[in-house]
């Protein structure tokens, strides 16, 4: 009896539910630290600044002369009576406020004039030690993902080096007979393997460490070989085709063989035939082969094994809401990835639908958008609005 399809929120559930990630620590320097995951509650080591310091442009004064109004400066002497105190400038302690370079005028032989109404109080542009960054302060939580201005609050804090999640290591290995190399002309029988150069870039966006592996024939013995290689390395392993029941898809049973079965079938196109298994403790993820599957596939699971393993929630991406030009098909029970052109136009911003099977994949794969249909909907008319995901 055939397997019931899993929405792609069981699958998921299945395989989280029988797996945990080994994670670990590591220590890296501050320019190898962007986009890693903060595994330690971070802390200033120093306090900032070390003394007070001015907040603008300015001359330092004591703030005692301006009690009962502005005092004649006619005879003021630099060092004496005041001081130059610029932006972030430390300066004598005798004076205790700044006033504003716009409001002096400078004479010759350092006198200085102030302009009428010039009213100072204690501390007037001053910034007391420490009102930056104090020692012991909370810089960044563990579990955040670091940003160009985390490391900068990080290093402003006393870090140059931070301890991070260990990225997981995702093992990717293409398979098929008919699959040749990027850059190899194909002849009749052959197709460009894509889908190692999609896989290497995705995962490498979603904070994982890919680990490529040459292309395997479909022959059962060398598939078996490249899998338990590849369980030997990695954290998560992605067998990439041979999911289908073709004569030479040997994929989704050897997944079986080698592990636990999870699955093996998905309400969700394309790729739905997709497999998933446990080996050693880890997920062993069959994906589809058609580079659009395959795209699908590395987008709705393993981003949300590769989050899981971070600790981490996926992040959110940016969404845009456009009338679709033409009705949109759906299969009651599926959850289907369509992708579209964005298109502004007098009425609006539409979306062109680049989507559909047997038409060329390049305009699917470089789409701007993409909407996934609900396995309730049965189809959409012309004229709809959608919030769709932008990709560009």
């Amino acid at each position: 009896m055939e397997q019931k399809a899993l929405s792609r929120k069981e699958a998921l559930e299945a395989i989280r539910s029988c797996w945990t990630p080994a994670r670990t620590n590591e220590t890296v320097p501050l320019e190898a630290a962007l986009d890693r995951v903060l595994a330690e509650d971070l802390y200033a080591r120093y306090s900032l600044p070390v003394v007070r310091s001015s907040t603008m442009d300015g001359i330092g004064v004591d703030s005692a002369l301006f009690r009962k109004g502005e005092p004649d400066t006619a005879h003021w002497q630099w060092g004496q009576d005041y001081v130059r105190a610029d932006t972030g400038d430390d300066f004598d302690d005798r004076f205790d406020a700044v006033i504003p370079v716009e409001a002096v005028t400078f004479l010759e032989g350092g006198r200085v004039v102030l302009a009428p109404g010039t009213k100072v109080t204690p501390g007037m542009h001053v910034r007391t030690a420490g009102s930056s960054v104090a020692r012991g302060d909370l810089l960044l939580r563990a579990g955040t993902r670091l940003r160009p201005f985390d490391l900068a609050a990080a290093v402003l804090g006393g870090h140059t080096k931070l301890v991070v999640g260990k990225k997981p290591v995702v093992a990717f290995l293409p398979t098929g007979s008919e699959l040749i190399p990027p850059g190899t002309e194909p002849i009749r029988g052959e197709n460009i393997d894509s889908n190692s150069v999609l896989a290497q870039a995705m995962l490498t966006e979603m904070g994982a460490q890919p680990l490529l592996f040459p292309i395997t024939a479909d022959n059962p013995e060398l598939l078996r070989t490249a899998i338990c290689a590849a369980a030997e390395r990695a954290d998560i392993i992605l067998l990439c085709g041979g999911s289908s029941k073709g004569g030479d898809d040997f994929n989704a049973r050897l997944a079986g063989e080698l592990g636990t079965l999870l699955f093996h079938s998905v309400a969700a196109a394309p790729g739905r035939p997709m497999a998933a298994a446990m080996l050693d403790g880890k997920p062993l993820i069959n994906v589809s082969g058609p580079p659009h599957a395959a795209y699908f596939i590395l987008d709705w699971c393993v981003s949300e094994l590769v989050s899981t393993f971070l600790g981490i929630e996926r992040p959110l991406r940016k969404t845009v809401r456009a009338r679709i030009t033409k009705p949109l098909e759906a299969t009651p029970g599926m959850e289907i990835l369509r992708r579209f052109e964005l298109i502004e136009t007098e009425r609006g911003l539409e979306a062109v639908s680049v989507s559909g099977r047997g038409g060329p994949v390049c305009p699917v794969l470089t789409a701007s958008a993409q909407f996934v249909t609900e396995s309730a909907c049965s189809g959409l008319e012309a004229g709809e609005a959608l919030e769709l995901t932008y990709l560009r």
